[in-house]
């Protein structure tokens, strides 16, 4: 067994500043290795399976250095490694979301080239020796952010990026750990997806129709989401459903063209291989969406690589099976312990990005059941957690699009939290949060915290703003004192009132802290 490291250490790559920093592969099980960087010299003995592991002391910040890793005559020397800051941007469609098609892509990209910059694209996984199977030649490896390579960057994690490099003056190193359309079962130990999200995996199970998965894999009978792997070339389906909102009708007919090549394809191949391509038990059963797949596979493999935090954009798809929303709150709250023990770190912390307002997703036909319940379940698991951050994003959904297209503000509020609460930074960065209301006369006055610059009303009316008696709505007007919302009923009344803000599948909030951070949702009674 030849010397060799994990695959996310290459050439190019960044690490973990100031924090003791883990290194590891594989070699001749009993051999001694020896890691070497700014002048420290790390020694470890292999396993009785070859593994091995070192753990460098803090690094300092640096825009290059060399990594020397040594067993007996072997030696592996890594160059241009950076050390800076390194964030996992970790979820599903949205966080992986590409430059290609943010919306504000073209205004960065000529001035795009910075080599401190770097983005490390995690192979998207969900069973054993995937990578064999699919060209993965354009992922796996650490790209700089360059105009030719900008598109294959999460933007979110772009405009973190940047947003951090700016302020900090070292390097930042994202290392994305997404798959679109995944449900929060997918992220977690097998174990504890089946106790936490039972709806999501009884939903996967029904389609492989009784028949056991592991021979189904086996047999090549299980949808593996072919045009979502290495990007050898950019996918149809991305270029039209992410590059664009198209309309119902235009969804509709690519969908039957997509069909009607398949069929075509079909025609044209033998009796026997057209036989094979008919649909078979299990193979509409998804192997991303099996148990835990995505964390046995994706996350496994990354578990342990030095990270200031993880950036987490996901809850979509948790509104896809009934049951499982109310469950996002547990399922979230798992998904940071199992990664957190992954990682050996109890306090790896999570910053949280929030769902904004959805509708429909015409295109696809795909409606929006119960999204107020998942925000209400990330914001319940940040609030009891000392070491996760919510991210509000209110303002930027997109009624028909559930790929909003504007990146930019999730990935600079992203930062501020960063730069706040990991590297305590005064900067204001929490969404503005109400605690709290009054009856003076006829005004319900509502109370804030983290409203910096006091509260801003963008508008003459505040979007998304509910005011019910017995749970009909009441006529009224609404405006901003310092950091206290005043609401003022066209009819005065003493009965008891209920407050909803941002309470519905769709909306767009135009309240915000005067850092131009939207009010996070919220419903009371007063």
């Amino acid at each position: 067994m030849s010397l060799t490291l994990a695959s996310i250490f290459a050439s190019g790559m960044i690490l973990q500043r100031e924090l003791p920093v883990r290194v590891w592969g594989t070699v001749e099980p009993g051999a001694r290795v020896e890691v070497r960087i700014q002048w420290q010299a790390v020694a470890a003995v292999a396993d009785t399976q070859g593994d091995w592991f070192c753990t460098l002391a803090p690094l300092h910040a640096s825009d290059a250095e060399a990594l020397e890793v040594c067993a007996g005559d072997e030696r592996i020397t890594l160059s241009d490694v950076a050390v800076g800051e390194v964030f996992i941007a970790a979820g599903q469609s949205n966080m992986e979301f590409w430059m290609r098609y943010d919306q504000d892509a073209e205004e960065f990209r000529p001035t795009c080239a910075n080599p401190r910059i770097r983005f490390y694209d995690q192979p998207k996984c969900s069973y054993p020796g995937q990578t064999e199977d699919f060209d993965y030649s354009k992922v796996g490896i650490w790209r700089k952010a360059t105009p030719e390579d900008l598109d294959y960057f999460s933007a979110v994690g772009y405009y973190f990026a940047r947003g951090m490099e700016m302020v900090l003056d070292v390097p930042v190193g994202i290392v994305g750990c997404n798959y679109g359309g995944t449900k929060s079962s997918a992220w977690m130990t097998p174990e504890h997806a089946r106790i936490v999200q039972p709806e999501q995996v009884a939903a996967f199970e029904a389609q492989l129709q009784g028949l056991p998965y592991e021979e189904l894999l086996a047999n090549g009978r299980l949808n593996v989401d072919k045009n979502d792997k290495g990007y050898a070339t950019w996918p149809a389906w991305n270029e039209f459903f992410l590059g664009g909102t198209p309309s119902a009708e235009e969804g509709r007919a690519f969908m039957a063209n997509l069909i009607a090549d398949a069929a075509a394809s079909a025609d044209a191949a033998s009796n026997d291989a057209a036989a094979e391509a008919q649909v078979k038990p299990g193979m509409m059963a998804p192997t991303k969406e099996a148990p835990g797949a995505l964390f046995t596979y994706m996350v496994l493999p990354i578990a342990g690589f030095t990270t200031r935090g993880v950036l987490w954009y996901q809850g979509e798809s948790d509104d896809e099976d009934d049951g499982a929303q109310a469950r996002h709150a547990e399922a979230l709250r798992t998904i940071i312990a199992d990664w957190r023990e992954a990682w050996q770190r109890a306090d790896l912390p999570f910053l949280v990005v929030q769902l904004p307002g959805f509708g429909s997703w015409e295109s696809m036909g795909l409606d929006a059941h119960d999204w107020p319940t998942i925000r209400a379940g990330q914001q319940q698991v940040t609030d009891e957690d000392e070491r996760a951050w919510l991210c509000s994003i209110g303002d930027l959904g997109d009624k028909h699009d559930i790929h909003p297209k504007e990146k930019k503000p999730v990935g600079e509020r992203l930062s501020l939290l960063a730069l706040r609460h990991l590297l305590g930074m005064g900067v204001p960065a929490d969404a503005p949060r109400c605690i709290g209301a009054e009856r003076k006369g006829p005004w319900v006055i509502l109370h804030f915290e983290h409203a910096d610059g006091g509260l801003v009303l963008a508008g003459a009316e505040a979007n998304a703003l509910e005011l019910l008696r017995d749970g009909e709505p009441v006529p009224f007007k609404a405006g901003t004192r310092g950091d206290r919302l005043v609401i003022v009923p066209d009819e005065p009344t003493t009965d008891p009132l209920e407050v909803r803000f941002a309470q519905t599948n769709w909306y767009r909030t135009n309240l915000y802290s005067g850092a131009e951070i939207p009010v996070l949702p919220f419903s009371l009674t007063c």
